[in-house]
């Protein structure tokens, strides 16, 4: 070969090897600088909620889990509480909540420019979205377009405490307490069984204040010393739970047993059951609690994803299942629960994997 051939085969080697070939140097969901999202182009997205929250953990594990079948999964981080099974079931592209900035941004990001096509929510909220009730109710439609991948446990407690120096030690005596009380949390259902009502509170100087809300030193303080506290928790510093977080740090709490007429009405709510808080889960907790738990959360897409996805999903899901152990909060994936939807069914995909495994007959 003479000196100029091989001068012009390294030329064109070199030429070769620096062109932008969509295999190699460009982003393998997009191009020419335009993005391409969905379960065909392998980037699905996953409608989550912000990085160390509950349903933003399931985005993750699931997003890891079906990296190992070359899916690269988007997660929108702001599809928290009503947004993303509006947005799944409704076919529409997230946007940034109101003020979403306001509260933890390292949490954040915007949301990717395209509709969801697998979430993560509670049973009990996709039930709600299901038969169009609850939040969902001035909607006025159900959603009937879900269908479940797995079912996936956690373990969060309902739980009433009261701060020692209040004196409080049954929630009965809000109603009449002459002081200024102020609740952070509430449950609509333990709020009217005890006739505890927002507006009484505030013509007495107290309020309710909200469990989910920013981190700064202010809003904790705030939280943390309020008199009584209500809702669902565990001993994990997520937005949601943060409050007990707080408050179990800096203050003497008493942990408050509810009513049996009020605990078996909580049971009978869609997702939940009964449970008892075990001893010393939180500092102030001195005996077993009688109470109730929402243990159940869903990974779901919609009615029309592909048999094929929904099956990888289910299958890697399963395959890497000590993803579920290693995250911020605790989450247990059951063989014996996995499929365990008694509202939403199943998507047909997901079934044919479990009834592979020998788990559905």
């Amino acid at each position: 070969m003479t000196e100029v051939r091989k001068s012009l085969v390294c030329t064109a080697a070199l030429v070769f090897a620096l062109a932008p070939h969509s295999t190699f140097s460009q982003d393998a969901g997009s191009a020419n600088g335009v993005q391409h999202f969905g379960i065909a182009a392998k980037r699905p997205v996953f409608a989550g909620a912000c990085k160390a929250c509950p349903w933003g953990i399931l985005a993750s594990v699931t997003a890891q889990a079906l990296r190992y079948y070359g899916y690269d999964t988007q997660i929108c981080w702001v599809c928290w509480s009503t947004f993303g099974p509006r947005e799944m079931a409704d076919k529409t592209k997230p946007t940034m909540p109101p003020g979403a900035e306001a509260n933890d941004p390292l949490y954040i990001e915007p949301p990717p420019d395209a509709v969801p096509d697998i979430s993560a929510t509670s049973e009990s909220n996709l039930i709600d979205a299901w038969n169009g009730t609850g939040p969902y109710a001035r909607d006025n439609k159900q959603r009937r377009n879900y269908r479940i991948i797995a079912v996936v446990r956690t373990t969060t407690y309902m739980l009433a405490a009261a701060s020692k120096k209040s004196g409080i030690t049954n929630l009965r005596q809000i109603k009449d307490r002459m002081q200024a009380t102020w609740i952070v949390g509430g449950n609509d259902i333990i709020f009217d069984y005890y006739d505890i009502k927002p507006a009484d509170l505030r013509a007495k100087g107290g309020g309710v204040i909200p469990a989910v809300g920013p981190s700064d030193k202010a809003s904790r303080d705030r939280r943390a010393m309020a008199e009584v506290f209500i809702g669902t928790g565990l001993l994990a510093n997520t937005p949601e739970q943060r409050s007990w977080y707080e408050a179990t740090q800096v203050n003497d709490l008493i942990f408050l047993e509810m009513d049996e007429p009020l605990l078996d009405r909580l049971a009978r709510q869609p997702g939940y059951e009964r449970a008892t808080i075990p001893l010393a889960l939180f500092r102030g907790v001195d005996r077993p609690i009688p109470t109730v738990m929402r243990p159940n959360h869903v990974i779901y897409v919609r009615d029309d994803a592909p048999d094929e996805f929904a099956y990888t999903a289910a299958k890697a899901l399963d395959e890497h299942r000590l993803l579920f152990q290693v995250q911020l909060e605790p989450w247990y994936y059951d063989p014996q629960t996995v499929t365990d939807s008694k509202t939403v069914p199943l998507h047909p995909g997901a079934l044919k994997y479990y009834r592979e495994r020998g788990w559905v007959k």
